[in-house]
């Protein structure tokens, strides 16, 4: 046989053997997930697992949620009190063939959702509720409702108030350095009176 004649058959093996394989892997096309289509995911209610992020406070946790879908886009994430983050606080963000997203919220928090099916039989609402308010009790001024580090005690305006306000009649001097006590109107008064 010559070298042409077995070069004509491994290609035609060849060739054969590729087509065979790609129809095999198109029959072998399943959605794992319940509601998924070859389009996406349809509309409703699915089970998912969230992982939520606060870079201000380095809380980093997972949970077990119920999420909105939309348009193959998680739309909303739901908790047991009635409260949700919705696209108020998100850009909706499409979900990949396997489930997953991420996004970002309007106050900087990072969430993954990766979709598990369509029922939950439990969820951690209550604890996602509870750590959210955690995190932003952490990094609110619980005098004025400003934003503040999660470490200090006051928002920085909050901290200059503090730090020069007279001890004695509460005026606010800016030119107090924060260990004085009193304004510069009470040390002069108390000048004048030991003279």
């Amino acid at each position: 046989m010559s070298l042409y004649k077995w070069l004509v058959i491994v290609l035609v093996l060849v060739v054969s053997f590729s087509c065979s394989n790609s129809e095999e892997e198109e029959s072998e096309t399943i959605y794992d997930i319940e509601g998924q289509t070859e389009d996406g995911f349809e509309d409703g209610t699915y089970c998912a697992d969230v992982t939520y992020y606060n870079p201000n406070t380095g809380t980093n946790s997972d949970y077990t949620l119920e999420v909105e879908v939309v348009g193959n886009e998680v739309v909303q994430i739901n908790w047991s009190n009635g409260g949700w983050l919705d696209e108020d606080h998100f850009y909706a963000e499409t979900l990949d063939e396997n489930g997953y997203c991420s996004f970002t919220s309007d106050k900087g928090y990072e969430y993954t959702v990766q979709i598990t099916g369509r029922g939950c039989g439990s969820t951690d609402e209550s604890s996602f509720q509870s750590d959210i308010e955690a995190d932003e009790e952490a990094v609110t001024c619980p005098e004025c409702g400003g934003e503040k580090s999660d470490f200090d005690e006051f928002c920085d305006d909050c901290t200059d108030k503090h730090e020069h306000t007279c001890k004695r009649c509460g005026q606010h001097d800016s030119f107090m350095f924060s260990m004085d006590d009193l304004c510069s109107d009470c040390q002069r008064d108390d000048e004048e009176a030991e003279n």
